[in-house]
C-alpha cells in the first residue's frame, strides 16, 4: 500500500504508513498515518522510537547522498545517533515508509529509496518540448501532483496567470488558465516544482522533545554548542536552534492563567502576570516552560505559506489536565487554512495523558455534531442553522484526517473506531477505572 492523498469535501486527506519490524522495543507495527496523529501507552514501551523513525523517514534528504549507498548507510546511523535511537537498530531491523512523496525502506543494512514526487516531476519535464500538444497531459499531471505539494500550487497558478476562484484557489483546474502557457512559465513551473520537492523531503518536520524546558535556557546558545559538539543529543540542540529562529514575540497564555502573556522583548524572554509585572522564563512555573516551546514554533508557522510536520513529544508534561486539553485546542487550531478549510500541516503526538485523548475525543465529536448541522441546513435551504457546537468547542478534527495507536509490549493496536469517528471510550477509561477498582477494594476493607 503506498500513501496517499484524497479530498473530503475540502479537507485533504495526507496518509502514509510506517512499517517497523524489531527495532529497540518495537516488535512490529503497521501504522496508518494521517493529518493528526496520537500514540499511547506506558514508558519505554516505543513511542518516542516511532514518532522519531517517522520524523527521519519523512525528510529522508537529510541523509541520502547523491546515491551513494554506503554513504546513505552511514549517514543514516548517523541520524539515528542525533535522536538517541542508533542502539535500537538490530541485525534484523526492517523499516518500511510509503507517503505521496516517497517510498523509504531499511533491510538488510540497505537504504532503498524511491522519490515518487520527483520522479512525476521529471515527467513532466519530459512534456516541455512541445507544450501545444501536450497541453492536455501537462495540465493532468499538475493536477495530478496538486495535493502532494500543497499550498505551493498556488505559486503554479500564479505563474500560469491568476486564480478564477479568488475565495479557493486551490481548487482552480480551469483549463482556461493553462491557456498561455509557454516555455518560459514552465521552465519557472518546474523550478517551482524542485524547489518544492527537495524542502518538502529535507526541512519539512520539526521534532519538539519532552527535553523542551532545556531548549529555553540553551536556545541563543544552540548554534554555538552545535558548532562544538557539546555532549548533548543533537535532536535537543536543533530544536533549540530552531526557537532562536523563531520570529514570535508575544503569546497570551491564559489557558494556563489569566492574564499571563509570553513576550519577547531585546532578546529576553518574559512572562508577564499583568502589564506592568514580570519575570523571567527561566524564573516561570515549570508548565509554561513546558507549553511555551510547543507553542513558539507552531503558532508562528503560517499554514497557507508552506507545508510542515510537527512532532510533538509528551504534550502534557507539568499541565494540569483542563490546560492539557485546552493546548491541545490551541495547537489544533492552528492548522486551519483560509484556502481550504484544514491545512496540510501535520501534528503527531506521543503521550502518556488519558486527558489528552479525552481532548481529541471532543473535538472528533465536534465535527461530527456540525456536520448534522451542516445536513439540517441542506434540507432547510431556506433557513440558516448555525451549529452551536462552536460556541462549545471552536475547533475540531475531520475524523478521516485522525488515527490513534496504543503501543505496548512491542506492538500497536489502533485505538480509533474510524466508524464511530471517535477514540474507543473504553481505552480512555482504562486508568480511572484501574485507580478506581483499588479505591472499591479498600472501601470494602471498611466494612
Amino acid at each position: 500500500m503506498s500513501g496517499f492523498y484524497y479530498f473530503y469535501e475540502t479537507i485533504t486527506i495526507m496518509q502514509s504508513r510506517l512499517i517497523v519490524k524489531n527495532f529497540g522495543p518495537i516488535k512490529f507495527v503497521d501504522l496508518d498515518l494521517r493529518n493528526v496523529n496520537v500514540f499511547i501507552g506506558p514508558q519505554a514501551s516505543g513511542k518516542s522510537a516511532l514518532a522519531k523513525l517517522y520524523t527521519i523517514f519523512k525528510a529522508p534528504r537529510k541523509f541520502l547522498k547523491n546515491g551513494n549507498a554506503e554513504k546513505n548507510l552511514k549517514v543514516f546511523k548517523e541520524v539515528l545517533e542525533e535522536y538517541n535511537i542508533a542502539s535500537f537498530l538490530k541485525e534484523d531491523s526492517e523499516i518500511e515508509f510509503y507517503s505521496p512523496l516517497h517510498d523509504l525502506t531499511y533491510k538488510n543494512d540497505i537504504i532503498t529509496f524511491e522519490p515518487k514526487l520527483s520522479d512525476e516531476i521529471q515527467e513532466i519535464e519530459k512534456l516541455k518540448n512541445d507544450i501545444p500538444i501536450n497541453i492536455n497531459r501537462i495540465r493532468e499531471s499538475f493536477i495530478k501532483i496538486r495535493p502532494v505539494i500543497g499550498i505551493n500550487y498556488l505559486e503554479v497558478i500564479d505563474i500560469l496567470g491568476g486564480y478564477n476562484d479568488t475565495e479557493n484557489p486551490m481548487a482552480d483546474t480551469d483549463s482556461a488558465v493553462f491557456v498561455n502557457l509557454n516555455l518560459e512559465k514552465f521552465t519557472e513551473i518546474l523550478d517551482v516544482l524542485k524547489k518544492t520537492e527537495i524542502n518538502l523531503t529535507t526541512n519539512t518536520v520539526l521534532y519538539i522533545p519532552s527535553e523542551r524546558n532545556f531548549s529555553n535556557i540553551i536556545k541563543y546558545a544552540a548554534l554555538t554548542l552545535l558548532t562544538n559538539n557539546a555532549p548533548i543529543p543533537k535532536h535537543i540542540l536543533l530544536f533549540g536552534a530552531e526557537l532562536e529562529k523563531t520570529a514570535v514575540k508575544e503569546i497570551k497564555l491564559d489557558f494556563l492563567q489569566k492574564n499571563l502573556i509570553y513576550k519577547s522583548i531585546n532578546g529576553q524572554d518574559k512572562i508577564f502576570t499583568d502589564s506592568e509585572n514580570s519575570i523571567k522564563l527561566s524564573e516561570a512555573a515549570s508548565g509554561i516552560q513546558s507549553a511555551l516551546p510547543i507553542l513558539m514554533p507552531v503558532i508562528s508557522h503560517d499554514p497557507d505559506s508552506y507545508q510542515r510536520s510537527f512532532v510533538i513529544e509528551e504534550p502534557e508534561l507539568n499541565l494540569f489536565p483542563v490546560a492539557q486539553y485546552e493546548l491541545i485546542k490551541l495547537l489544533e487550531a492552528t492548522r486551519e487554512s483560509k484556502f481550504d478549510g484544514e491545512s496540510r500541516t501535520i501534528h503527531t503526538y506521543t503521550t502518556h495523558s488519558p486527558y489528552i485523548l479525552a481532548a481529541f475525543n471532543n473535538l472528533l465529536y465536534a465535527f461530527k455534531v456540525s456536520s448534522h448541522w451542516n445536513t439540517k441546513r441542506i434540507k432547510h435551504e431556506n433557513i440558516r442553522l448555525i451549529s452551536p457546537a462552536k460556541k462549545i468547542v471552536e475547533v475540531d478534527i475531520n475524523p478521516d484526517t485522525f488515527s490513534a495507536f496504543q503501543i505496548s509490549n512491542g506492538n500497536a493496536e489502533s485505538i480509533f473506531d474510524r466508524e464511530k469517528g471517535l477514540i474507543i471510550d473504553n481505552y480512555i477509561d482504562d486508568v480511572s477505572d484501574e485507580m478506581g477498582d483499588d479505591f472499591d477494594a479498600l472501601t470494602r476493607l471498611m466494612l
